[in-house]
């Protein structure tokens, strides 16, 4: 029997992550976790109800909707606002700076580990403001489509 895939194993460890925490897998959530770390890009959360509903795995957009906003709020997926698309978060299920390379051709996503953002943190402590989350989202040309 041939070793599980890398997307599997990652959505395997983001189960087991919930457990740790005391918090129940649903096979909702465990399908969405399969998707987006299979998945090549980021999805739309609509195109990702109907991919799942295909399958048989999904029986309202609100239910989607709602996982794929847990998902964010646990640290396991991307919320890219741009381009209105989830990605699989590739850090782990960890609280962490994320940014993230998006093309604007090929739509091709890379997240960048552990980003510098000293001085968006340095502006913000002057204006009095406490940062609980960054991400950036930057926009131009991957290699391949330059």
């Amino acid at each position: 029997m041939p070793p599980p895939c890398k997307a599997c194993q990652n959505s395997s460890e983001a189960s087991r992550f919930l457990k740790s925490q005391g918090i129940r897998i649903t096979e909702l959530r465990r399908n969405v976790l399969k998707f987006l770390h299979h998945s090549k890009q980021p999805v739309g959360a609509y195109d990702l109800f109907d991919q799942l509903k295909s399958n048989g795995k999904a029986s309202a957009p609100p239910a989607v909707y709602r996982v794929l906003d847990f998902l964010v709020d646990q640290g396991l997926a991307h919320k890219l606002r741009s381009i209105s698309a989830y990605t699989a978060c590739c850090n782990g299920p960890k609280s962490h700076k994320a940014a993230f390379l998006i093309c604007r051709l090929c739509g091709d996503v890379q997240e960048l580990v552990q980003p510098n953002a000293p001085p968006l943190h340095s502006q913000a402590k002057q204006q009095d403001f406490q940062v609980e989350n960054v991400t950036l989202e930057l926009t131009g040309l991957c290699g391949a489509c330059q």
